[in-house]
């Protein structure tokens, strides 16, 4: 056992120091110095350095202003937390600029938003910083802030607790709390405020993946108005449509399509989409321009009436029985020189009594029209008419069907190339018509027609079904027995024709100006001979308004969210900020390095009931005892440390005369601010 006997010397500088003789062992000098309080002279501590294995440590000697020892010095000034204070100005100042960038870029454009053209070896390239890349420089700025805010906390927060007195479990608890949420979680407690704060400074952490989601993408439309340039067609170009040809002696007549012609029923047969030019509109995905285009279609002048059916089945004066058929369904086409003709009728009311039957008769003459178009990506598409067709005035039935047609601009005249025709009966075959190729195709398209005919031979009635348009209305719900088929009603077939229609002559208008389709022209002024094509095409270059609308991408800020996760945040930082309290006691710079916690350790010291003298002790031997050296329990784990000693109340002070350290409670004074420790 070692016994020390010491006594207080005080030299001509007034510094005290300890005169130490060991007994029985020799003990290191500057360990005694460490316990004791005695500043030793460097020559003389390494002059004393045992030979043992340790003897090849070597101790740098400090400068000559780092002998003095260093004064305690409180204050609030002195030891106000600077770092701390820059730290919470920078998170304060990247919380206002996360509102700031979510605010700004609120609706804003995702392709324009802070986009930059830079030069990068010659080239120019498009740089642009996204809201995400923000708020995740942001965060990042802040959490690290926050981070080194809260370090300086918990080291402040954990001294002046070890200043007003704590137990060792305690001061542990503090620490592990300091370093990781995790001690919480494994406690299942909350001691101090320094938990609440710990719990902040993880969620903290967290809220970045809140405050991403305050901005989301959202693709949205917007138009304004533009102007846009197309060539349009003025009229149909002489001979467009038909080639005449003898249909029996001396009798002419449309035959076949022309070749252009032709094209345009392939493609309107197989619902191609139709490609166009319109300058202001770009050609990109992301526009649709809106806007209405000149054309060749038909004036429509209709009348409307209705009518009845034959008695299905009756017996002549003769006794003949009488099964005449009646025509339920029909639609049939025809035209003269410079127009077309259209017939339909549909039973739209049950049984063979009264009116049951509703009819149009329509006459269709080459008009100049007014399409309104959308175009994407150079494709147009036909948007619903605007205007109604021309009733006559002795229609009676025109409350079912409004009929809607497009925009009549003028009437088209009868070309010149026509007329010379029609002044002909004898023609050469091979020339062209103007409309009979269209007139033709909308026959050969349209013309059908459903017949019924009761059979009283048979359990129903004979049912005919002509031409491919019919197909779709003949639909005999009632049945076809003999007592029902007449109960059979029909849909309207005028929106479905006039829609059809209206598609061939949209696409016609379109093929004259792609394709260039001029007139054809009578070389000698008249019908004699083969006609020849010229180099007129009947198109102009037209400027009209039109909506131009584009769907793009924009930033939308939820103000919700991000309101929840500025206030999380600023409660995160309140939370940290009464960690500070007491920092004006603290008389030096601290933090929670290892050598700084253990060189307070180290220095402990306590009083003699008996003596009043001071020995030297150590607060983390698990022993007690006094003056043993080395102390018992250098192997144990912190759990270990914290079951043997967590209930020694220990307080950070002077323990001895110059000396700071932590010691017991009852034995360590309270630091003196301006006094010299060393």
């Amino acid at each position: 056992m070692n016994v020390f006997r010491f006594k207080a010397l005080r030299g001509r500088s007034n510094k005290e120091a300890l005169h130490v003789e060991a007994a029985e062992e020799s003990v290191p000098f500057q360990t005694l110095n460490g316990l004791l309080g005695r500043r030793p002279r460097w020559h003389e501590v390494a002059s004393q350095t045992s030979t043992s294995s340790y003897g090849h440590i070597q101790i740098a000697e400090p400068a000559d202003n780092e002998l003095g020892g260093t004064r305690w010095r409180v204050g609030f000034l002195a030891r106000f937390p600077f770092l701390s204070f820059f730290c919470l100005c920078l998170i304060v100042g990247t919380i206002v600029g996360i509102i700031i960038i979510l605010l700004v870029s609120d609706g804003k454009d995702v392709d324009s938003w802070d986009a930059t053209t830079v030069n990068i070896a010659g080239d120019r390239h498009r740089w642009r910083v996204s809201v995400s890349t923000y708020i995740a420089l942001f965060n990042f700025i802040a959490s690290n802030a926050f981070a080194i805010m809260f370090g300086e906390a918990v080291a402040i927060y954990w001294w002046v607790d070890a200043l007003q007195g704590q137990t060792l479990k305690n001061l542990h608890f503090r620490w592990e709390v300091g370093q990781s949420i995790f001690a919480i979680l494994v406690r299942m407690r909350i001691w101090g405020w320094i938990c609440v704060a710990s719990i902040a400074f993880t969620a903290f952490s967290g809220l970045e993946a809140l405050l991403q989601t305050a901005s989301t993408s959202k693709t949205t439309f917007s138009s304004y108005a533009a102007n846009m340039t197309a060539s349009v067609a003025e009229r149909l170009p002489a001979g467009f449509s038909g080639v005449v040809a003898a249909t029996g002696h001396d009798v002419f007549g449309t035959v076949y399509y022309t070749p252009n012609f032709t094209e345009i029923l392939r493609n309107y047969t197989s619902q191609s989409p139709i490609h166009f030019d319109l300058d202001g509109c770009a050609s990109t995905s992301n526009v649709s321009c809106a806007t209405t285009l000149m054309g060749v279609g038909f004036l429509y002048t209709c009348t409307a009436s209705r009518s009845g059916l034959q008695t299905p089945l009756s017996t002549a004066a003769n006794g003949t029985v009488l099964q005449p058929e009646n025509t339920v369904f029909r639609v049939e086409l025809g035209s003269t020189d410079w127009s077309i003709t259209l017939d339909v009728l549909w039973q739209d009311k049950k049984g063979s009594n009264g009116l049951v039957v509703s009819n149009r008769h329509c006459t269709l003459e080459p008009a100049s029209v007014e399409y309104p178009v959308n175009v994407t990506q150079r494709t147009v598409t036909l948007q619903p008419p605007t205007s109604t067709v021309n009733w006559t005035a002795n229609s009676t039935d025109v409350d079912q069907s409004s009929l809607r047609v497009d925009k009549l601009l003028k009437t088209l005249p009868i070309p010149d190339y026509d007329n010379a025709i029609a002044d002909f009966s004898l023609l050469t075959p091979g020339v062209h018509s103007t409309l009979g190729g269209i007139a033709l195709a909308f026959a050969r398209l349209f013309d059908s027609s459903i017949i019924l005919k009761e059979d009283i031979t048979n359990s129903g009635a004979d049912v005919s079904v002509q031409g491919a348009f019919a197909a779709p209305y003949a639909q005999f719900v009632e049945g076809t027995t003999n007592d029902a088929y007449l109960n059979n009603t029909y849909a309207s077939p005028m929106d479905e024709l006039l829609s059809d229609i209206r598609d061939i002559m949209f696409r016609s208008s379109v093929a004259i100006t792609e394709h260039q389709i001029p007139d054809y022209f009578w070389p000698d002024g008249s019908a004699t001979e083969t006609d020849a094509k010229s180099t007129t095409v009947p198109s102009q270059r037209v400027t009209q308004l039109g909506q131009y609308g584009i769907y793009h991408t924009i930033y939308k800020t939820n103000k919700v969210i991000l309101g929840v996760a500025v206030g999380l945040m600023t409660l995160a930082i309140l939370a940290t900020l009464p960690l500070y309290w007491g920092f004006w006691r603290l008389g030096r710079k601290v933090s929670l390095s290892p050598l700084e916690i253990g060189k307070a350790l180290h220095n402990s010291a306590m009083i003699d009931t008996g003596t009043g003298a001071a020995q030297s002790y150590s607060v983390l031997d698990v022993r007690d005892h006094h003056g043993r050296l080395p102390q018992y329990g250098s192997n144990l784990s912190a759990e270990e440390l914290v079951k043997f000693l967590g209930a020694k109340k220990v307080k950070y002070g002077e323990v001895a005369s110059n000396i700071l350290g932590i010691g017991l409670f009852t034995d360590t004074k309270e630091a003196r601010n301006g006094q010299l420790y060393y």
